[in-house]
């Protein structure tokens, strides 16, 4: 670690007083060059952290080769082949990516003070107890036949690399169905009961903060942040932001479901699209 931290200490100096991009680490004739290295580096940190981030990237780095390395030796090309798995992931992205631009300006599904009104009076009664459970959470709602279920609920649930692994987890999801990745909004948890198909008073959902289920073709995975009560009078400020983030989500939801639906009809009156009818 200290002669590693040395040669990054030695590449900055370099780096400062040099235009050349100089190699910090060779791997199975792969070179791993300083400018690949400082991309990936906040600018706004001591050089302490700056250090012992190189050091990780470096670190990865070596192990991603290797791995690779060896993979490459031991594999036949039969089993190296993977080109039906790509189109089908590349294919998948771009979907996404699309479905994302069509749907990423919030203006287009503003909730209007009725149907927060209406939202709240329904959720909310004289029974309504004064502490109320809340809860943060993430959660996806995939088909159940998503072909990027394995790798959304790899990251998902993968609480160390969680801030990390964020961008990528939106390109997976870019609301293909519908998807909540802010961490720091609570909910009450019958706001949520009504969205999604689950009981927070169930067994499997208190001792489990990591929910993968299946419900009327459709496959939800819940990651469960926190959870506490509050003493909470209904209907004030914060009820309404809970209320109207919850609604939002549910509008963008239909339009994406409409919106595909309107395609394909039109793609079919345009004769871009035919359908043969199948005998058995």
């Amino acid at each position: 670690m200290r002669k590693l931290l040395a040669l990054l200490v030695i590449v900055l100096g370099i780096s400062c007083n040099n235009t050349d991009n100089p190699v910090i680490a060779e791997a199975f004739h792969n070179k791993l060059y300083f400018s690949e290295v400082s991309a990936k580096i906040p600018a706004a940190i001591s050089k302490e952290d700056s250090l012992l981030l190189m050091e990780q990237y470096v670190d990865e780095w070596i192990l991603h080769q290797t791995l690779l390395n060896y993979a490459k030796k031991e594999l036949s090309q039969k089993e190296q082949n993977f080109d039906s798995q790509i189109k089908q992931y590349k294919e998948q992205l771009l979907i996404d990516a699309y479905f994302k631009k069509i749907s990423e300006k919030m203006a287009q599904f503003t909730v209007s003070k009725e149907e927060l009104a209406d939202f709240l009076n329904e959720t909310t009664s004289d029974e309504t107890p004064e502490y109320r459970e809340m809860v943060k959470l993430n959660y996806i709602k995939l088909s159940n036949t998503s072909k990027v279920y394995k790798k959304i609920k790899e990251l998902f649930f993968k609480e160390e690399d969680r801030v990390k692994n964020l961008q990528q987890l939106e390109t997976l999801c870019a609301d293909t169905i519908e998807y909540y990745l802010d961490s720091e909004h609570w909910f009450y948890t019958d706001f949520i009961e009504r969205e999604l198909p689950f009981s927070f008073s169930d067994k499997t959902t208190n001792n489990n903060d990591k929910l993968d289920f299946e419900e009327d073709g459709y496959r939800y995975l819940v990651f469960i942040l926190d959870r506490k009560q509050q003493l909470q009078p209904k209907n004030i400020l914060e009820d309404k932001k809970m209320a109207q983030l919850l609604l939002q989500q549910q509008k963008r939801a239909v339009f994406i479901a409409n919106y595909q639906d309107s395609i394909v009809r039109k793609s079919l009156l345009n004769k871009s699209i035919i359908k043969f009818s199948v005998i058995f």
